[in-house]
């Protein structure tokens, strides 16, 4: 089997071959269906020795690499899910919460590289929901963020002690941004003309999905300018 090693500008899941004769390079996907390394070695998908677990894929780089099977980080994301679910299994929480994290990461590197999720996958992988501010000009004036598997006190038990109130891996986020919206606009004072909205952009991280939420009110005002 070839060497492998980390690409960090990757998502953590994905791990890109590095060619077993040079020890150094990667595989570049070629017009002939193969993939050269610089020091020319060249390979196909199937002369890899993958996990029944594994699925290659090629990156955004054009680089032959492999990730954990979405139908195997759907079921792990399912069992994880239960445990934390299940109020008798408190002492495997800490166990399910990193399996829940590890399957969000597994099922969002695959959506990344562009493979197929299973049709009857349940949550939405990447996206993240904002119970989101819109100032009176209709640009954006921020939000409370979630997104599955994100540090979230709602979903954690409700400590007497505010002080001592723990974080548990989100499970309900479109839920979350909607009931805070919906909460909001119950007591907002009507003196203000700002208005409430769960925004739901795709994004990698919370800098990028600001930016992004903040371009779905920028591109609906431009539409309504032309309109």
């Amino acid at each position: 089997m070839p060497a492998i090693d980390r690409a960090p500008e990757l998502p953590d899941p994905v791990t890109v071959i590095v060619c077993a004769n040079c020890c150094k390079n990667h595989f570049a996907a070629g017009p002939d269906g193969r993939f050269h390394c610089p020091c020319g070695s060249v390979i196909t998908p199937r002369d890899l020795v993958l996990d029944p677990d594994e699925r290659w894929c090629i990156t955004p780089a054009g680089l032959l690499a492999y990730v954990t099977a979405p139908v195997v980080a759907l079921n792990r994301y399912r069992e994880a899910r239960a445990v934390m679910e299940d109020p008798t299994l408190w002492g495997w929480q800490k166990a399910a919460h990193a399996e829940y994290r590890r399957a969000l990461a597994e099922l969002d590197a695959a959506r990344a590289m562009g493979l197929p999720l299973p049709h009857d996958i349940p949550v939405e992988i990447g996206r993240v929901y904002f119970a989101a501010v819109v100032n009176p000009d209709g640009t954006y004036g921020g939000g409370n963020p979630h997104a599955l598997g994100w540090d979230c006190t709602i979903c954690a038990p409700r400590a007497t002690d505010p002080s001592r109130q723990e974080s548990h891996p989100c499970r309900n986020p479109r839920g979350h941004a909607f009931s805070t919206v919906n909460g909001w606009t119950r007591h907002a004072d009507r003196r203000h003309t700002h208005t409430f909205e769960v925004l739901s952009p795709v994004a990698p991280n919370l800098p990028t999905a600001r930016d992004r939420a903040a371009e779905i009110l920028t591109r609906r005002q431009a539409a309504a300018v032309l309109a």
